[in-house]
């Protein structure tokens, strides 16, 4: 019922700009304009494509009040709002980077361009497998239209177009020079702060001093902010359900408790109670009730990081002739993000640390230091296991990400008779790393055992820097091109000129990424490794034929042969027709195509597996035992609702030691993509265009999912997989805690916590995205009233669906789940007059469940969330979202624009959300300011 109401408001929106544009038929009106777009390298017209194109000019972008491109694209309904971002990922191998996908299917199967041509892949690789374009990395301030096609495209773009392609134009033509600077900020609270100034400097008249150059530089800056700046604004829900120590002084604390218990069969057992003793040295005011030591560490528990870019671009004309162009394009990006992590803190003594070498392929284990009884922080009497937080220099735990990235290009085009022709050669390429501080296994632990590192004392420099060691990850890329292509009329049929378009491209590849030597040989704690370093050549060539078969009926046909190094040719096909039943009024089109991506360097040939961890893992054996022991502990004493966090994340929300192995024996993916719709233009002011879209991907290079993998966990083929270690001691002691305040509640551990998974990159999956997009766009004018643009883009999505191995059929549908929204649209309204323009902007996001797909139904479902969190009034599943959004901009003073937007105008909070917990999206104030000499 709520769904069908939800609907209903999107058809309101349909009828309202229908209506208002009818209305306007009695003013002068002007044809909708039409661009040059994506998809074809036959020159045309948006609106006489047979693929679904989406193109968002420059005065949109500014609109949407996007400092940003991923803010950008995230203002357009078939990308995926989901997608890595460099905020908030410290933990990825690509931290610092942020990427862009369409239709759900991943970074990988989307291709992004500059000027459509291909932009550096980011010098690390998320997973340490998934190749992407940075999108931080271009500035947004060059760009004139950002056009999406929305359909697959490698017979025409080659490897990684299956799911469709950005292409981001950038400005020509630009003379003069500009100026433009803005600051946004969160309203109560005022975070989330970020000011971007920008240079745009253009010269000559290429029709008249037969050339034009133009220089763009963009300074972007984001502040940061810790858990103490937002603790005042989070929703109850997040401390009442999600996680009930939040703001709480933390147990693992400086200087510290001691935990009482005693070594058997060379594993500390904590004692059932009365184990926490706070360190002697602990001033009475970091106690808490319970009389354990605390810290609070709000203030340095960073969720929100800093970042600052620098963007250039350069691009240059000249006509060498009347038919001849010269041209060039350099870029250059700079980004840093400047993590911040907590200081390192040791815990739950009776758990060992466990991480995956990739060298030996063996899960390491290492007991957590323990104090000797003669230990000077030790007043227990006996061996005491420590709860700490390493707090001696707070400046040593930054841990930035940084990365740069390049394109420089130099070509040729013209014409010759009924033909244009055009070559270009360039190359581009991308460095960057990402550094971090980790405790050394053996330094780090004889040094604590052996008392050498004071609990609670002054400790050296030196000492600390032999404990807790610099690791990073460096990464680096480069590719060489020349292409060239030719396009023009090939013959005449009596409907009209056939066209034809053919071309040739030829890449040269290297690829590097590689972890430090002591993360490599596993010596840094809880950290993971890789190493990959190859190179490839990749050659094609294309061909595309456009026909007029008879009046109104133009069929098109694209055709590329794509060679990369180790594997064998690919042809890919796109056939694509549209016919227009009733000229300028309304058009069918569809499109049949396949695509393919070749399998890239990081998934075969990493020279050492990936080690990592999968965070936030439900552990199926072990998240109801310790949803029960946390729902008691968290109404026990102040130390037990510390450990009901602990506890509810060693089940629930789990960190998997694991090892990925690179598979040279990979087959390129494969997909098949369809397009069927129209284009109605009942009025000159008003175009309505409705496609739906079908992608399959198979043959797709992964590794098998986790929880797919855990919930087989007693299978055949899969119990190898997998390692577990027994029961540990602070298990049994949180269970007899439990136990002990509700004797009825008799909870113990059926299993210990994982120790390993193993896995390998393989052509195993297959995947199904569809659905309905919609695009209309209206126009009303009058001299009295000014003019009003109407627009109403959506994606309706039907199905997403992944290949079950085993049963040899699809999985069941994840429309309606976590992070798959059915419907997502946006209505806007642009009003303009004279030197004002506003507009609002209303962005609609329909509700999904907390479950991903039925491997964790039995965790986050419905039912079980119900069962599990017994959450009251709180909803198990996360609401609809509406945000408006207002702009408003003036041009009276000459050569200045001031600019003012609003986003989240109404102040609506994120919806309740009890399996991600609380999201802070304030109304923000942005203002700007653009002046032109």
């Amino acid at each position: 019922m709520l769904r069908n109401c939800k609907f209903s408001a999107v058809s309101a929106a349909v009828f309202t700009v229908v209506a208002l544009s009818a209305q306007a038929q009695t003013a002068p009106a002007q044809q909708l304009e039409r661009v040059e777009v994506t998809g074809s390298n036959i020159k045309r017209l948006a609106a006489e494509t047979a693929s679904p194109v989406t193109v968002v000019t420059r005065s949109e972008i500014k609109q949407t009040g996007a400092n940003t491109v991923r803010q950008v694209l995230d203002t357009i309904t078939s990308t995926t709002t989901n997608e890595l971002t460099d905020n908030g990922n410290s933990s990825s191998f690509a931290a610092g980077a942020t990427g862009a996908s369409l239709r759900g299917l991943g970074k990988g199967a989307t291709l992004v361009l500059l000027n459509g041509r291909r932009v550096a892949y980011y010098a690390l690789a998320d997973g340490a497998k998934e190749t992407f374009v940075n999108v931080d990395s271009i500035p947004a301030d060059a760009i004139e239209r950002v056009e999406v096609l929305k359909d697959g495209a490698s017979a025409v773009y080659g490897s990684d177009a299956m799911a469709g392609v950005i292409n981001i134009i950038t400005r020509k033509d630009f003379e003069g020079v500009g100026v433009s600077a803005n600051y946004q900020t969160g309203v109560s609270p005022s975070l989330q702060k970020q000011a971007t100034a920008s240079v745009v400097a253009g010269f000559g008249n290429l029709a008249k001093d037969r050339f034009n150059v133009l220089v763009n530089a963009e300074f972007y800056k984001r502040e940061g902010y810790t858990l103490a700046d937002a603790l005042s604004s989070y929703d109850p829900y997040h401390k009442q359900i999600v996680n009930p120590a939040l703001g709480d002084p933390s147990l693992v604390s400086y200087p510290g408790n001691l935990i009482k218990g005693k070594v058997t069969n060379g594993s500390f057992v904590q004692a059932t109670s009365g184990a926490r003793v706070p360190v002697a040295s602990c001033p009475a005011s970091q106690k808490n009730a319970a009389g354990a030591c605390t810290t609070d560490v709000n203030a340095l528990n960073q969720i929100y990081d800093p970042a600052k870019r620098m963007n250039l671009f350069a691009s240059g004309r000249y006509l060498v002739s009347d038919t001849i162009e010269a041209f060039g394009e350099a870029s250059y990006s700079k980004t840093t993000t400047d993590y911040l992590a907590l200081p390192f803190g040791i815990n739950a003594p009776g758990t060992q640390y466990k991480w995956f070498d990739g060298n030996s392929k063996k899960v390491q284990l290492v007991n957590k230091p323990l104090l000797a009884a003669n230990n000077p922080a030790n007043n227990t009497g006996g061996v005491a296991g420590l709860e700490y937080r390493f707090m001696d220099d707070l400046g040593m735990w930054s841990t930035p990400a940084d990365a740069s990235q390049y394109r420089v290009q130099a070509g040729l085009k013209g014409t010759f008779g009924t033909w244009d022709w055009e070559t270009v050669i360039g190359r581009i390429g991308a460095d960057g790393e990402k550094n971090g501080v980790g405790a050394h296994r053996t330094d780090f632990i004889n040094a604590v055992s052996s008392g050498e590192y004071k609990v609670g004392g002054a400790n050296s420099s030196e000492l600390l820097g032999r404990m807790f060691r610099k690791h990073g990850m460096e990464g680096s890329n480069s590719t060489n091109y020349i292409d060239a292509k030719l396009s023009g009329e090939l013959f005449k049929l009596p409907a009209g000129m056939v066209m034809g378009a053919f071309g040739l491209e030829h890449r040269e590849e290297s690829v590097k990424i590689k972890s430090t030597e002591n993360l490599l040989n596993a010596e840094i704690i809880g950290n993971g490794s890789v190493w990959i370093e190859g190179d490839r050549k990749l050659d094609a060539a294309f061909a595309e034929v456009e026909a007029p078969v008879f009046k109104g009926f133009t069929a098109n046909a694209a055709v590329r042969y794509d060679k990369a190094t180790g594997f064998d040719g690919h042809f890919s096909p796109k056939l694509g027709a549209r016919f227009e039943v009733l000229p300028q009024m309304l058009m069918l089109r569809g499109t049949l195509s396949e695509g393919f991506r070749a399998p890239n360097i990081p998934e075969t040939l990493g020279k050492v597996g990936l080690t990592g961890f999968f965070n936030n893992t439900v552990d199926p054996k072990r998240c109801d035992t310790a949803t029960k022991i946390r729902d008691i502990l968290k109404n026990g004493d102040a130390n037990d609702k510390q450990d009901a966090t602990a506890a509810f994340n060693s089940g629930c929300l789990v960190s998997v030691p694991a090892m990925i192995s690179s598979n040279p024996s990979v087959k390129p993916e494969l997909s098949r993509s369809a397009t069927v719709g129209f284009v109605f233009d009942p009025t000159k002011n008003l175009s309505i265009a409705v496609d739906y879209y079908k992608i399959e991907r198979r043959d797709e290079i992964a590794y098998r999912d986790p929880d797919y993998v855990l919930a087989r966990e007693a299978d055949a083929g899969y119990k190898d997989l997998i390692a577990r270690v027994p029961v540990s001691g602070t298990d049994l002691a949180r269970a007899a805690r439990a136990n002990q305040l509700d004797p009825k509640a008799n909870v113990s551990w059926g299993a210990g916590e994982l120790v390993t998974l193993l896995l390998q990159y393989e052509n195993f999956g297959k995947t199904e995205s569809s659905g309905i997009d919609l695009d209309v766009k209206g126009r009303v004018s009058s001299p009295e009233f000014g003019t009003l643009n109407l627009g109403l883009t959506a994606t309706y999505a039907l199905t997403m669906r992944e290949w079950d191995i085993d049963a040899n059929e699809f999985r069941p549908n994840r429309v309606g789940n976590r992070n798959a929204p059915r419907l997502r649209s946006i209505f806007s309204v642009a009003w303009s007059k004279n030197d004002w323009t506003g507009g609002l902007r209303f962005n609609y996001t329909s509700a999904t469940k907390l479950n991903n797909d039925e491997t964790d139904e039995a965790s986050w479902g419905e039912a079980a969330c119900q069962t599990r969190l017994k959450p009251g009034a709180y909803p198990c599943n996360i609401d609809s979202y509406l945000r408006t959004d207002l702009n408003v901009s003036y041009r009276g003073f000459k050569g200045l624009t001031l600019g003012l937007n609003i986003g989240n105008l109404m102040n609506n909070p994120a919806p309740v959300n009890l399996r991600d917990g609380f999201a802070l999206r304030p109304r923000t104030v942005k203002v700007g300011a653009e002046y032109r000499f």
